[in-house]
Order: structure tokens, then C-alpha cells, then sequence
């Protein structure tokens, strides 16, 4: 009996010791695990392979939980087009990234979670008051794999949860009761709303496969986690090729430079209808004074009488043939909305020149249709013929001129060998607003991974400025442009 009494105590601190020192080594073990379904994953995804790759990433982060391996993850489900699990993986690590002081992740997860918002699907479960039971539990995914199953927390019930576009399924579990589910089919940026009823008496839940956590590390395995990434950056340099990035299939993405060059023929009508012209100084003409007098002004002498003999020429409307480019430099807010400013510009035949630019916001309607719209500012000229002319009244004398500012000057009295009423000048704008409607059809989509990424469109422009001094002009361009972004 002493005998066993001390072999119980001695077996008892030998499992104790066995179990200190194995805890460490299965975490370990672990880690080498997940390092290797990593490795597992670049290769996969170097492949085309992704979804086998998202696979690999998930058991890695199911393993050993890491903050660059969730955001990782949630790149590849992008890729792969589960956009409502990718939306609620960069949720997770967005919080993860700011947790662990990460600003370049919490910018990549910002970035990219706010580009799915509109594009991702969500499902409003409510689970009345006589519908929930302790223990109960709502998951949402596509309905071809239970590992596709997310669990939505508690505090989501009643909220729209983002799902991933196809043939979706939520399944409401509860201890002792018979398992409730219904699928139905989602679309980009759709909406469904699903009542759950009393569970009826069963068997209980099935087994789920581990969900990802998104648990922060450990602070010893964040400076394993930040080494990771280190490891890839420099792998990727000596390659060539800067960090290393997935290569599944490329797609348009929003926090990118976006630069727009294009060529632009079209149409142009001139509606100047008043413009400074200097060629007719020198011409005479008349405006009335007190008790029907009349007085007599030149055209360019404003010294003789204060307020007299400031002249514009008339024109009439001038049809333009307009060829030239536009340039477009802005910001992909989201992958199918851009920000930026604008510029048209342009020579016309008859002479004349077009300088337009402001801020433009052009956004995908429905592909392959962008549309967009530009607030300009600038100028116009076009070579018009002169009809006439406009002379200045001084403010003393304008009652007895039925309160107008200026007078009409027939053609006929111009100077200058403008009084045939066929000669042309430059009907000139000065400062014009106005706007322009961008249409534009994607002929090409080239999204790549390199500075080559973009699309060849077909646009027109209807546009439009007005001057206040003296009319405007309305033009309709069209043209060819590749867009990079």
C-alpha cells in the first residue's frame, strides 16, 4: 500500500510534466502546419487554383490564427467571388489590423470592404421572440457546402448580413430541435428578408466544420506574422517583380490612380452672339440725347465721352467641325466609381479652339455603359460672321435710350471692310461654364495586375457653356480613349 501511494503522486507529476511540455510543441506544431497550407495556398493561387487556395488559407488560419493571413483570405474569397464572405473576412481583419496597430492593413481592408459594399448582398434574418430557444444558432452561405456556412453573431439577427451571390442558404440550429433551412438565390447588391418559425422537436444540430477566428494573435506571433510578411516583400523583390501578390483572376480595383487619354471628333455650334473685336474700331455711330438730340460716338474712343464708344461685334451662329483629346486624371473610389478632373481640348474648322476642364465623376450604369458628368469652365472661339455690332451708351443718357446699355450698329455702318455682312471673325467667349455628360461603352476590358490595366471605350460627350457677356456654345464629341485603372 506505501508502494502505491507513492507511484500515484509520482504518475500524477509525470502527466503534469508531459502535458506542460506537449502544449508547446502541439502549438508549434501547429504553426508549422499552417506555414505549410500558406505555402500550399501561393502555389495554388500561382495556378489559377483559387478556390483550392482559399481552402488552404482558411484550414491555415483555423490553425494558427494570424492577421495577414485573415486579410489574405478574405482577398482570396474576392477573387473568387464569394463577395459577402470576402466583405465580412475584411470586416474581421480591418478590426484585427487596428487591434494589432497595422495601419497598412486597416487601409486594405478599409479599401476594399467599402469597394464590395454596394455589390454585396444581404440577408435580414429576424427570429421572433416565440421562435428563439436557448442555444440557438443562424448561419448563412452558399447551399452547395455546409464549410460555406457563416455564422452570424447574435447582435446581426434583424440587420442585413452580407451574403455571397448564387444560391444562398440559412440554417437555424438549436439543442434538441430538428434543424430549419431555406435557400433562395441572391444577385449583386440584392436584398431578402427571412422570418425564422418555432423549431419543431428533433435531434439537434449537425457538426460544422471550425469557423475562421478572427482573434488577434499573440504578441509573439504577430512578429511572426509581420516576418511573414517581410519574407514574402523580399521574395518578391528578388524576383523582380516587387511583393508578391495573388494572381488569380484579375479585376478592376478601386484606390488607384485612373488616367483616361482620348481622341475626339465631332460636331460644334457657335451661339456667340456679342464679342470684343478690335477691327471695327473706328466705326461711327449714333445714340440719342435729351429732347431728341443725338450724339455721336467712335468705336475704340472712350476718351471723348466717359461711358461712349466701347464696341462689340455681333455674329451669327457658326457650325464647327471640332478634333482634338481629352484627358481624365482622378481616384477609383470604389472599382466602378472614379473621381477626378477633367479637360477637352480641341481646334475647329472654321478656325477656332476649345479649352474646357473641371471636376468629372464617371461611374459604371450597367456594363458595359459608364456614364459620368463634368462641371467646365474655360473658353471658346470659332470663326463666325460678323452680322453687326453693339455700341456703349453713357449711364447719363440711357433713359433717353429706352434704358439700354448699348445700341445696335447696322452691319452696313461698320469699319474695317466688315459692312458687306460676309466677312468672319473670331467670335470669342471669354469665361463660359457649363457641363458635359459623359456615355461611354466598354469596347475592350483589360484588367491585369500591372500598369496596363484598363479598358478601351467609345464615348460621346454632350456638352454645353454659356457665357454671360455673350451667349455660349454646344458641342457633341466623340471619340476613342483607353482608360487605365
Amino acid at each position: 500500500m506505501a508502494k502505491n501511494r507513492i507511484l500515484l503522486p509520482t504518475a500524477a507529476l509525470l502527466a503534469s510534466s508531459f502535458l506542460l511540455v506537449s502544449a508547446p510543441a502541439l502549438a508549434d506544431d501547429n504553426k508549422a502546419k499552417a506555414a505549410v497550407l500558406s505555402r500550399e495556398a501561393e502555389d495554388l493561387m500561382a495556378q489559377g487554383k483559387v478556390s483550392e487556395a482559399c481552402d488552404k488559407l482558411e484550414e491555415s488560419q483555423v490553425l494558427d490564427p494570424r492577421g495577414g493571413t485573415l486579410l489574405d483570405l478574405a482577398l482570396c474569397r474576392e477573387k473568387e467571388g464569394r463577395i459577402g464572405t470576402a466583405y465580412f473576412l475584411f470586416e474581421q481583419a480591418e478590426k484585427v489590423a487596428i487591434e494589432e496597430k497595422r495601419n497598412d492593413r486597416v487601409t486594405t481592408a478599409r479599401v476594399k470592404k467599402n469597394a464590395l459594399f454596394a455589390k454585396v448582398p444581404r440577408v435580414t434574418v429576424t427570429v421572433p421572440k416565440t421562435s428563439e430557444v436557448d442555444g440557438m444558432e443562424v448561419r448563412v452561405g452558399l447551399a452547395t457546402s455546409l464549410k460555406t456556412l457563416v455564422l452570424m453573431p447574435k447582435s446581426e439577427w434583424g440587420k442585413g448580413f452580407p451574403a455571397d451571390v448564387g444560391n444562398v442558404k440559412v440554417m437555424v440550429t438549436a439543442p434538441g430541435k430538428e434543424t430549419w433551412e431555406t435557400t433562395f438565390d441572391l444577385k449583386p447588391g440584392m436584398k431578402k428578408a427571412v422570418t425564422v418559425p418555432a423549431l419543431k422537436a428533433g435531434g439537434g444540430p449537425p457538426s460544422f466544420p471550425t469557423p475562421v477566428t478572427s482573434q488577434p494573435p499573440a504578441a509573439e506571433d504577430n512578429k511572426d506574422d509581420d516576418k511573414k510578411d517581410d519574407d514574402k516583400e523580399d521574395s518578391g523583390s528578388q524576383k523582380g517583380a516587387g511583393p508578391a501578390q495573388p494572381s488569380g483572376p484579375s479585376v478592376h480595383e478601386s484606390g488607384r490612380v485612373v488616367v483616361d487619354i482620348g481622341v475626339l471628333v465631332g460636331g460644334h455650334l457657335s451661339l456667340i452672339t456679342e464679342a470684343p473685336l478690335s477691327d471695327i474700331n473706328g466705326t461711327q455711330y449714333l445714340y440719342k440725347g435729351a429732347g431728341g438730340s443725338e450724339f455721336l460716338a467712335s468705336c475704340g474712343n472712350t476718351q471723348a465721352v466717359p461711358g461712349a464708344g466701347d464696341c462689340d461685334a455681333t455674329f451669327k451662329p457658326q457650325m464647327a467641325l471640332l478634333y482634338g483629346g481629352q484627358v481624365f486624371v482622378g481616384y477609383a473610389i470604389t472599382d466602378v466609381v472614379q473621381f477626378g478632373g477633367r479637360g477637352m481640348f480641341t481646334g475647329t474648322y472654321p478656325l477656332g479652339f476649345q479649352f474646357l476642364g473641371g471636376p468629372s465623376i464617371s461611374f459604371e450604369a450597367a456594363s458595359p455603359l459608364w456614364m459620368g458628368f463634368t462641371i467646365l469652365v474655360g473658353t471658346t472661339q470659332v470663326e463666325s460672321t460678323v452680322n453687326g455690332g453693339k455700341g456703349s451708351v453713357p449711364e447719363g443718357n440711357r433713359p433717353d435710350n429706352a434704358d439700354e446699355t448699348e445700341v445696335d450698329i447696322p452691319v452696313r455702318d461698320l469699319a474695317g471692310g466688315f459692312n458687306t455682312g460676309d466677312k468672319t471673325a473670331g467670335a470669342f467667349g471669354g469665361f463660359e461654364v457649363g457641363g458635359s455628360i459623359e456615355l461611354s461603352v466598354v469596347l475592350v476590358d483589360n484588367p491585369t495586375n500591372d500598369a496596363s490595366s484598363g479598358a478601351l471605350l467609345f464615348s460621346a460627350w454632350p456638352t454645353g457653356v454659356w457665357s454671360p457677356t455673350g451667349g455660349g456654345a454646344v458641342m457633341l464629341p466623340v471619340g476613342l480613349g483607353y482608360r487605365f485603372y
